[in-house]
């Protein structure tokens, strides 16, 4: 096994937008595909990074994943459309939704996209900074396969279930909340189990159940805060699958495991103007002072950081620091990118 790379976030996207060319993915939608990745390892968020371009090339080498789909938006209402994705490569087609809600949001104050259709998107954060960086609130939720047990179950029914939300700011960064709505993502147990590290009894279960610290023996990962987080989850379930009559629960497919069967996602996307309420320049000195005011409050002797954060704040700053030295790319990862590479013809940069 290799050693841990460090990697300039350019070459990352580079070698991504590579290896979907190969599969035939057109160069724009590549690059775009790419960048999007990679946006999730500067921000810190490994499992949703580069590493993800081996599974989608083998999708779509599957058929499962359409690199040409012929994706079709309906306005149903003045605010109010879906977008069929025609399993379009899941950043493409999320993009294009959040654009859709933005236009809408410029004439009506408010616009909402259903994709159905969809596949995997990879973090959420990235579609809703995009409507925030334009003066928008952004509003992201999904449903995903069966990764996490009911509250009180003991089989996994529900995805993680992803929530984004953005708000612009004046001079501070944006608001950015973005989250699974399990205790972790699946992806942190995966990560622990390849490294032979334990998990705290709160992250996941066994096949009965039961909590589990041997990440290997992980069969599901628990909602978080409980009840509330199974509320909250059970609700983006609902709504991503009834209004786009997209699969739900059990008949979710599993990107990792199944090869025979496109995924057919729906996903929610929403845009707000606050112009539509006040003078948007008062609305984002508004927004900073609300988070000046709690970035002053005192923390805790315990507190990690030294002081309080605002949601979003610490992976602007893994950013900044990613930026400036490359990002840390796991042995793991660095010897599949590697195999992707070689399998493609596509040199791996690390």
């Amino acid at each position: 096994m290799s050693e841990p790379s460090i990697i300039p976030a350019e070459k990352l996207v580079e070698f991504g937008a590579n290896v979907l060319k190969k599969v035939n993915v057109p160069d724009e939608d590549a690059r775009k595909v790419a960048e999007i990745l990679v946006e999730s390892n500067l921000r810190g968020v490994d499992t949703h990074g580069i590493f993800l371009v081996r599974l989608y090339s083998q999708r779509i080498e599957k058929g499962l994943i359409d690199v040409n789909p012929n994706m079709k938006f309906e306005k149903l209402r003045r605010a109010v459309g879906i977008l069929d994705a025609d399993t379009a490569l899941g950043q493409i087609s999320t993009l294009k939704a959040m654009d859709h809600a933005m236009e809408m949001a410029r004439e009506c104050g408010t616009g909402t996209v259903m994709v159905k259709c969809s596949t995997h998107f990879g973090a959420g954060a990235y579609y809703t900074l995009h409507a925030a960086e334009r003066d928008m609130i952004g509003i992201l939720f999904s449903h995903s396969e069966k990764d996490v047990v009911l509250f009180g179950g003991k089989k996994p029914y529900l995805g993680t279930n992803p929530y984004s939300v953005a708000i612009p700011a004046g001079n501070r960064r944006p608001f950015l909340m973005d989250m699974a709505t399990s205790e972790v993502a699946f992806g942190k147990v995966r990560a622990a189990a390849h490294a032979g590290e334990t998990i705290p009894p709160t992250w996941a279960v066994d096949g009965e159940g039961n909590p589990v610290t041997d990440a290997r023996k992980a069969k599901a990962v628990t909602p978080m805060s409980g009840a509330k987080g199974y509320a909250i989850s059970l609700m983006i379930e609902m709504l991503s699958s009834g209004l786009t009559g997209m699969a739900y629960g059990l008949g979710i497919v599993p990107k990792f495991d199944d090869f025979e069967h496109p995924q057919q996602l729906g996903c929610f996307v929403q845009a707000i103007d606050p112009s539509a309420f006040m003078d948007i320049q008062a609305f984002k000195t508004r927004i900073d002072e609300i988070l000046n005011d709690i970035a002053l409050q005192p923390a805790h002797p315990n507190n990690p950081f030294g002081r309080i954060m605002i949601p979003g704040e610490p992976e602007f700053g893994k950013k900044e620091k990613n930026l400036a030295k490359g990002c840390t790319v796991s042995a793991t990862v660095s010897d599949q990118m590697r195999e992707v590479g070689e399998k493609y013809g596509v040199q791996w940069p690390g």
